[in-house]
């Protein structure tokens, strides 16, 4: 069991069925509000921003100025589209071997004291590591991953600071920030007025037509025998990625994704950097209606979601799991049926995991009302 709004608890890694990572616990109270805010590129990341030693690269990104062996950028201040209580970020960036980058971040309101600065995550090779992925402080906790608030909030401050061992060595580079917000509190008003806006949380598309993208099947039998049941997050990411034609196999991925600090492979956000490394644009969003999952599916992305449900709550559930439920687990959204069914392949089965059916009301109860965590990857990493 992970954190539950409000209430700090210890981190126990359970696995009813194999792949269970218990990471999420959140939910999908009614009037629920999700936004997604993307700073992407170095100019974008730069604009209104304080670098310390660092440009933007030759690629894009942001990275370190010659003669620099450490920098950092802090952005410019982000202003949520409205109160907030839960956010989750995530990154993508490149860090050869011996560099890296931490990510820091703190949140509040205008004129009032923010939380403390606290670590969001790292990657690559840096100075100092963590010795938890936990920071509980006044207003809330961020739990490895996740950040949940007692009040609402309506900005973030982001750090980031670049390491290299040396100043001929080439630099990390990071290039775009993703956060996902979150409103929980049951804001009728707020709720009305997204659902009227502009690329609000539902969108209706005419017709009911097929979608499938034809992802390779993974399962988590890896060599290293004492991962498996560990690593279903590693194998979807490895699957989306292949399916992009960037192919890295289970075990490499594993081993990139697995941190010591939490033990565990199911990070989101280093998920995310798994397959940024590997040449795939990617971030973090919760969906909670099939429409925009649809319309996901429509532009191109394949979909990792991070389900939970308990033994008998589902209606019609898959072969894997009529027999028992799990505490956390991912899988990949491949694609839709005519008739709306949900594809999936879950890393879980060799035997029963390829190519299989949820209904959608099914799903819906795993997946939306557990909190609608996603990985969405779109394509090639520019």
């Amino acid at each position: 069991m992970r954190f539950r709004p409000f209430v700090l608890a210890a981190v126990l890694v359970v696995g009813v069925l194999p792949g269970a990572h218990a990471q999420n616990s959140l939910v999908n109270p009614p009037y629920t509000v999700d936004a997604l805010v993307l700073v992407e590129g170095g100019r974008d990341l730069l604009k209104n921003a304080t670098p310390d030693g660092v440009r933007v690269g030759p690629s894009g990104g942001v990275e370190l100025i010659e003669g620099r062996t450490a920098g950092s950028l802090t952005l410019a201040p982000q202003t949520a589209p409205f109160g907030f209580n839960e956010l989750i970020p995530s990154w993508n960036g490149h860090a050869p071997a011996g560099t890296g980058f931490k990510v820091w971040m703190r949140a509040g309101n205008r004129g009032e004291a923010l939380t403390p600065w606290f670590e969001a995550g790292t990657w690559g090779d840096v100075p100092d590591e963590p010795t938890s992925r936990m920071a509980q402080f006044a207003h809330g906790i961020y739990n490895v991953d996740y950040l949940v608030l007692n009040r609402p909030a309506t900005i973030v401050e982001v750090r980031v600071d670049l390491v290299r061992p040396r100043a001929d060595a080439t630099s990390p580079q990071f290039s775009m920030l993703a956060l996902s917000y979150t409103n929980t509190l049951g804001d009728r008003d707020l709720y009305a007025r997204q659902q009227k806006t502009a690329g609000g949380t539902v969108l209706k598309l005419p017709g009911k037509k097929a979608i499938q993208h034809d992802v390779p099947f993974r399962s988590q039998v890896v060599p290293t025998s004492q991962w498996i049941g560990r690593i279903c997050s590693p194998a979807s990411v490895s699957m989306c990625t292949a399916y992009f034609k960037s192919p890295m196999q289970t075990q490499q991925m594993a081993g990139l994704l697995y941190d010591p600090v939490s033990d565990l492979f199911g990070v989101w956000h280093r998920s995310i950097m798994g397959a940024s490394e590997a040449g795939v644009r990617g971030y973090l969003k919760r969906f909670r209606s099939w429409d925009t999952v649809r319309a996901e599916l429509a532009r191109g992305s394949v979909l990792c979601v991070s389900i939970r449900m308990k033994k008998g709550e589902l209606k019609e559930p898959p072969r894997v799991y009529q027999r028992r439920g799990t505490e956390g687990h991912l899988i990949v959204l491949k694609g839709l049926t005519a008739d709306g069914k949900a594809i999936v392949h879950d890393s879980a089965s060799k035997d029963h995991g390829p190519n299989s059916v949820f209904l959608q009301e099914d799903l819906a109860k795993a997946w939306f009302d557990k909190g609608g965590v996603t990985y969405v990857f779109t394509g090639p990493r520019k």
